[in-house]
């Protein structure tokens, strides 16, 4: 059954706050109530309550409860006061309830209304202030910022205290064997020797056989019993009606329902598979010649009936020191065309990109002449 509890009011007159909703003028000012809204302590509009969750609610009793209307307070036209709906006459300035037009529910309405529009013309007046320019400078300092790191990073560095303190180059030539290999698939490749076909399994097709009973364990939620939660109803004249609701509690049942599922047998695919021997070049030993001057050459290469060369491969290096900083030496790899124009004692510019590019030969000014490569 609905209950009816206590509501309060704020005076907007003096300030007083936490009036009782049964009174109807401001005992610290006197002045009658006017567009006020009337809320319950320690309640927020739409907020649920639980059953045992309603200590702080302040009901009225059954006794008070008879001299409280049903319906909501009329407003005042003439003086802006509410009234119960029980009178005919406003009790603040006698004006007849026949000259007023507004309800409590409607002057709220109509309040909200007005501080919706105020709120939206505050809002065009900000818009049409004139903008700060703070944001604009810390705009411009952070891009400025970005900027900078960005010419930074993409920015290069140039060493100019190398000395050339060695030169190596290496030369090698990868000897491929011709040999026979034994092997085995499902086609016969051009050049093979086959030495035996077998028809054997080639794959497994699953295949039904039949269905079978299994019994399957299951869940679903079901009903286990009603419990009780409250909301609360502005009746617009000082008074909430407690509203009772019921919601269910769900829990979970387990059951054991009897299903048919296929089960499938594997049945073997056969197809005919080969054996046979072929004949196929692979890499077998490595001849390399190397030297630390400009005198380069391939290695002599001596091949036995089965061999025959393979891939070449060739690196020129050289290694410079810092002069005038403590710093490890360096190692560099070199087209050759270039290498060849670099001797012990040469002075170079090595310029770098910041992001970590690989390198170059570059002149004082860092514009490029060759391209190098950095070894770890």
């Amino acid at each position: 059954m609905s209950k009816l509890v206590m509501g309060y009011w704020d005076c907007p007159f003096c300030g007083s706050k936490g009036i009782r909703g049964d009174v109807v003028n401001c005992p610290s000012c006197g002045r009658a109530r006017g567009d006020v809204q009337f809320y319950m302590k320690d309640y927020d509009e739409g907020e649920t309550r639980e059953e045992n969750d309603r200590a702080d609610v302040e009901y009225l009793s059954e006794e008070q409860a008879k001299y409280v209307s049903k319906n909501p307070d009329w407003y005042c036209s003439f003086c802006n006061s509410l009234n119960s709906d029980n009178a005919q006459f406003c009790g603040n300035c006698g004006a007849s309830r026949a000259d007023s037009e507004s309800n409590y529910f409607q002057m709220l309405e109509k309040k909200k209304a007005r501080e919706a529009a105020e709120a939206a013309a505050q809002a065009g007046n900000k818009a049409q202030q004139k903008p700060s320019r703070k944001p604009l400078f810390i705009i411009l300092a952070l891009l400025l910022v970005i900027v900078g790191v960005f010419v930074f990073m993409n920015g290069n560095k140039t060493a100019g205290d190398l000395k050339v303190t060695a030169l190596n180059w290496v030369r090698n030539i990868n000897i491929e064997e011709n040999r026979m290999f034994s092997e085995s698939g499902w086609e016969l490749p051009s050049g093979a020797e086959k030495t035996d076909a077998r028809n054997e399994i080639h794959h497994y097709d699953q295949v039904l056989d039949h269905y079978e009973n299994v019994d399957v364990r299951r869940s679903r939620q079901v009903v286990d019993h009603y419990e009780t939660y409250y909301t609360y109803s502005d009746n617009g004249n000082g008074t909430f009606t407690e509203v009772p609701h019921e919601r269910p509690v769900y829990t979970t049942e387990y059951y054991t329902e009897t299903v048919r599922q296929p089960v499938y047998r594997s049945v073997p695919r056969y197809a005919t598979k080969y054996y046979y021997n072929i004949w196929r070049w692979t890499p077998s030993r490595d001849v390399t010649a190397r030297g630390d001057d400009h005198n380069t050459a391939w290695p002599e290469v001596t091949l036995a009936e089965n061999e025959r060369e393979g891939q070449r491969s060739e690196a020129y290096r050289f290694t410079v020191e810092h002069t005038q900083k403590n710093k490890p030496a360096e190692t560099y790899r070199l087209a050759e065309s270039d290498w060849m124009n670099l001797n012990v004692g040469d002075q170079l510019y090595i310029t770098a990109k910041r992001t970590g590019s690989n390198p170059y030969i570059s002149d004082e000014k860092g514009n490029k002449i060759a391209d190098l490569v950095q070894e770890k």
